[in-house]
């Protein structure tokens, strides 16, 4: 009978020997316990040799009671020298044995100890009982000699002072390795596969990438279904189609909703992708070697373009498809819909009083008093008088509706508020000077004209209005005439103006549009069904390879996703090109380049001699290289570069207008809303659809270099991350974290960012896409005749820009870039070399003993020196326990500094 002999009182922590990483409730933990005990107790000769009747704590004594063959026994948490005390409970014990799977103590007193985390945990050995005839001695005797052999065993405390007094460089070697066979009978879970264990069963790669198929053609099926409704029923003419016409605030409100969902999609989408593209770039053991044969590394648990040069053509080209297929996705998914400003065109006549009375005019010499003044005759663009109007019949029609008395008379201030205002509804208009030298003659009534448009310029198009007859060097100004106006002078020749009479704004309609584009949104369905049709490739050719990993070498099917993929397997097949290096980090691995040959990289020489040994603490941001660093920190900057700039100029602009720059004034401009003064003037073709394509892409730049900064982020709090792991390893000895566990193996839905971490950072890249969109976006301006008609000639597309969007922007990605910078100063403890995540690095820690060789990947495994020989000490993973609880021989070590390791 084997029983639990438990030197703390904290019997819980035996579980945590092979499931350390397994997350448990305390029923579960009860429940695990007593099938512990249960499978410990085995039979006697096909009968219960004992039967759990009673399980209860009482005063931190976990006590389980039973019968075994009629006799009355016990198992206690009490040191060995209190149990021997009950045996006699168990001395008529039958003595055939021969079909027991776990034997008496008291017959066969061979026990297999484990240290658990400070207490003992005593097992008895899996071996099958030897026959036991009526001949042998009796049990009385067999159990006085177990009792002096336990006497000459030394306590754990004097094993305790001795190993303290130990010489740390005294030769030893560790044992009491861990056995899977052995262990199965006390531990089942060890044998587990996907067959038994649903966690097994979902952590399986090839369920993740279902997973993330799911999420795909669910974004597919989103995009589709919305492009087909909207196509079918708003349809689009010259590649524009009108979903909705009306309120502008509820036009915003769409248009920010919208956004929010398309950023939500937009996230996932590459979110699936990526993931995809990291599997895909991830080396499979045949690389590695390959890579390392060539005095190279390859990166292990992170994105890396650095593994494309050795994986298969196939996940080569899968790759760049799913990599190429996301770069239209960011530059045109947020222009797939957008608003639309309504603005009308309007001809502003300059006229004598005999205008009114039907008198002749002459447009010719009208154009000549113009001549001069940039708000009322421009040639060298579309601001001003566009040459398809004809301005006979505009001309004609505002003499004719003025003499019927259709316009409606305003002063000089209500005149000029009017015009003052770019998204009021304004028709055409007749100003009558005041000057009396210029009402005689009567005839040639027509003293100037201009007809104005849509400016795709920040300046609006009340130009004409605020000149203020300032003449030709005049600019807009840059503080506003003072209110009431009671004196107005229009045109080079100051022509003072005494009233208007205006088209009624009542015929006139406010239109706020929000317009999409057939092409982007059917775009993006391409690149979504591309994305998941290879995805659906990968899964397919994964099914279909799966027979064929039990007929090839391991080495060659077997991919390393994680940290845990790669140590199972250099454990398994050690890689010769870094034996006796088990103290190298990153650093000998890598290319350098000296001064004297600066232009050519010097290949890697590490040492294979034995190392003296010290701590050597690390920050995290060490485990990323410094051109990643870099890179990071260019684009980054050229963000934020990009953001300033044109912060900058639409602070400029807006104090030219004398429109204040504080946050609540910014404030009121809008969010994300699309103004007259907040238009990006570059020289972009006006028209559609070379306007609009050119706008779009100039619009989503920024969206493609944060959608770099994700990537590059992703990766950086990966290796942070993957060394963080291994840097531990030598604390708790743990099953390694794998991509496709067996046994007690731990599992991961992740690659190698928890979701702690992988939750926030989708999270914040999501929140400042959206914010982007409202930064920086496209904007369509729609011109109306007066008559209520479009005018599709003089409508054009531009980006509009969000000043306060951008502040927020801007403060949340400094905020970002201080979380990753700030993490980056966190410190490693220094016991474990930097390895991040550099292959040859990984697989000089992983030359096990051979006896490690077989199981030891599926069991708990920890770092420390193994052995030591002359003064040299050997540092791997081994599944030999540490010192405690009376284990001082044979047992794990930390290495010491000042002393030599391979």
């Amino acid at each position: 009978m084997a029983y639990l002999a438990m030197g703390s009182p904290n019997w819980r922590g035996a579980l945590r020997y092979l499931e350390p990483a397994l997350p448990m409730s305390r029923k579960q933990e009860s429940r695990s316990y007593e099938i512990l005990i249960l499978q410990a107790i085995g039979t006697c000769d096909g009968n219960a040799l004992a039967t759990s009747n009673s399980e209860s704590m009482r005063n931190g004594t976990l006590e389980t009671s039973g019968r075994a063959n009629g006799a009355t026994f016990s198992f206690t948490d009490e040191a060995p020298e209190r149990i021997r005390q009950r045996r006699q409970s168990l001395h008529k014990c039958e003595p055939s044995l021969t079909k027991a799977r776990v034997q008496c103590c008291v017959c066969h007193p061979v026990r297999h100890v484990a240290d658990v985390d400070g207490f003992t945990l005593n097992l008895m050995a899996t071996t099958a009982a030897p026959d036991i005839s009526p001949g042998t001695p009796d049990l009385a005797s067999q159990e006085r000699q177990n009792e002096q052999a336990d006497t000459k065993r030394p306590s754990s405390d004097k094993v305790a002072v001795s190993s303290v007094e130990e010489d740390a460089a005294a030769s030893f070697r560790v044992s009491r390795f861990a056995e899977k066979n052995k262990l199965s009978w006390w531990f089942p879970q060890i044998l587990d596969d996907e067959h038994k264990s649903r966690r097994i069963w979902w952590s399986r790669r090839s369920r993740a990438i279902v997973i993330q198929i799911v999420v795909i053609g669910i974004i597919f099926c989103t995009n589709l279904g919305l492009t087909i409704f909207a196509f079918s029923r708003y349809g689009s003419d010259k590649g524009v189609g009108l979903i909705y016409e009306g309120d502008c605030e509820k036009v915003r409100t769409l248009d920010q909703w919208i956004h929010l969902l398309i950023n939500l999609l937009g996230t996932g989408m590459l979110s699936a992708s990526n993931y995809c593209m990291q599997l895909q770039a991830a080396p499979t053991r045949a690389n590695i070697d390959r890579a390392h044969k060539d005095n190279r590394w390859l990166d292990i648990g992170i994105p890396s373009l650095r593994n494309l040069g050795y994986i298969s053509n196939w996940r080569r080209l899968s790759w760049a498809l799913l990599a190429l297929s996301s770069v239209p996705i960011h530059l045109i998914y947020n222009s797939a819909v957008f608003q639309s400003l309504s603005s009308y065109d309007y001809t502003v006549a300059v006229v004598k009083d005999s205008f009114l009375d039907g008198a002749s005019w002459n447009l010719t010499a009208a154009e000549e008093r113009r001549q001069g003044s940039a708000a009322w005759d421009v040639v060298d663009d579309r601001r001003l008088n566009p040459p398809s109007f004809n301005y006979t019949d505009i001309i004609h029609g505002m003499q004719v509706n003025a003499m019927h008395n259709e316009y409606v008379e305003r002063d000089l201030s209500s005149c000029f508020a009017l015009y003052d205002d770019y998204w009021q509804p304004q028709g055409n208009v007749v100003v009558l000077v005041k000057n009396a030298s210029l009402q005689s003659p009567p005839e040639d009534s027509l003293l100037m004209y201009a007809s104005v448009i849509p400016r795709m310029d920040d300046w609006a198009k009340n130009m004409w209005a605020l000149e203020n007859g300032t003449g030709p060097g005049w600019v807009a100004r840059s503080e506003p005439l003072p209110q009431p106006i009671t004196k107005w002078y229009v045109g080079p020749h100051r022509y003072e103006v005494s009233r208007c009479l205006v088209q009624p704004p009542e015929q006139l309609q406010t239109h706020c549009r929000f317009e999409y584009s057939p092409g982007i949104m059917f775009t993006i369905v391409s690149m979504n069904f591309v994305k998941a049709l290879i995805m659906l490739a990968i899964w397919v050719l994964r099914r279909w390879q799966e027979p064929l990993k039990a007929k090839t070498d391991p080495r060659e099917t077997e991919v390393l996703y994680t940290l845990g993929d790669a140590i199972a397997s250099f454990m398994r097949f050690p890689d010769e090109t870094t034996r006796d290096m088990g103290l190298a980090s990153k650093y000998d691995f890598e290319h350098r380049r000296r001064w004297e040959t600066r232009f050519v990289k010097q290949a890697p020489s590490p040492p294979s001699e034995p190392r003296v040994y010290s701590l050597s603490a690390k920050r995290w941001h060490s485990s990323v290289s410094l051109r990643r660093w870099l890179t990071a920190v260019f684009i980054w900057l050229l963000i934020m570069a990009t953001a300033s700039i044109l912060l900058g100029r639409g602070f400029v602009s807006l104090r030219h207008r004398s429109i204040s720059i504080t946050m609540s004034s910014l404030w009121e401009l809008g969010f994300g809303s699309l103004t007259p003064y907040t238009y990006l003037v570059i020289n972009l073709p006006r028209s559609d659809p070379a306007g609009l394509i050119s706008n779009v892409l100039i619009a989503n730049l920024p969206q493609l270099l944060l959608s770099f900064i994700y990537i590059i982020y992703n990766i950086m709090l990966s290796a942070f991350l993957v060394q963080l792991e291994f840097s531990r390893m030598y604390k708790v000895r743990k099953p390694l974290r794998v991509s496709e566990p067996t046994g007690i193996q731990r599992s991961s839905y992740f690659i190698s960012l928890p979701l702690r971490y992988g939750i926030p950072l989708y999270a914040s890249s999501g929140v400042m896409h959206w914010l982007l969109s409202q930064s920086l976006f496209l904007a369509r301006i729609t011109a109306f005749h007066p008559s209520g008609e479009v005018d599709a000639l003089d409508s054009f597309s531009t980006c509009g820009y969000s000043p306060i969007a951008i502040i927020i922007s801007m403060m949340l990605g400094i905020a970002f870039l201080a979380v990753v910078v700030g993490l980056g100063f966190r410190r490693y403890d220094g016991v474990m070399r930097m390895v991040a995540t550099n292959s040859r690095a990984i697989s000089a820690a992983c030359h096990v003993l051979e006896e490690d060789r077989e199981d030891g990947y599926l069991l708990p495994v920890q770092w420390g020196v193994v052995s030591m020989t002359k003064g040299v000490g050997k540092c791997t993973f081994t599944t030999a326990p540490r010192p405690g609880a009376g284990l001082s021989k044979g047992v794990l070590k930390l290495p010491q500094e000042g002393m030599r390791y391979i």
